[in-house]
């Protein structure tokens, strides 16, 4: 099967964004959970992901190209993370 460029690249996105989800599920101050996920586990298929959205995006870019796109994508993501959690405590403790 040939996916399209556009395609992959959106895989790509949605591993990196599953992967960066991953690794903050795992971390002791989330704020998305009642309880953070095993730290081992998390960290083990956050990794994974992000490798594979690295992978997926150096099928239709350079391989350096994916590398400092993925992190980009990875720091937007940290910052968003933090950001959702602490509305949802606002939402949820509104009156």
């Amino acid at each position: 099967m040939n996916l399209s460029p556009a395609a992959i690249q959106f895989a790509a996105c949605v591993a990196i964004a599953m992967g960066a989800a991953s690794l903050y599920l795992g971390a002791q101050n989330q704020r998305w959970l009642s309880r953070p996920l095993p730290g081992l586990w998390s960290g083990v298929a956050g990794a994974a992901l992000l490798l594979l959205g690295v992978f997926l995006w150096s099928q239709t870019v350079q391989l350096s190209t994916a590398i400092f796109g993925t992190l980009a994508l990875v720091m937007l993501l940290f910052i968003a993370f933090p950001c959702l959690g602490a509305l949802r405590t606002f939402v949820r403790n509104a009156p």
